[in-house]
């Protein structure tokens, strides 16, 4: 089995490394725009199931029907 040696160094300056890094990072801050943008269709959706409930609740009062 051959040892892998890592140049820490190197690794510092090295510019596949740094794209990684940014890719990383940029993908960090999609997937937390892309949660608060799920979130809020999740409370949106909440509100409009809500809504029908009570719409369907005014329209069964209206007409006296269960």
């Amino acid at each position: 089995m051959k040892d892998t040696v890592v140049d820490f160094k190197q690794a510092q300056t090295d510019d596949t490394i740094n794209k990684l890094r940014n890719n990383v990072r940029d993908l960090l801050a999609m997937n937390t725009q892309y949660r608060t943008e799920l979130a809020d269709q999740i409370i949106k959706i909440t509100k409009l199931e809500q809504e029908v409930i009570g719409l369907k609740k005014e329209r069964s009062d209206y007409y006296n029907v269960s």
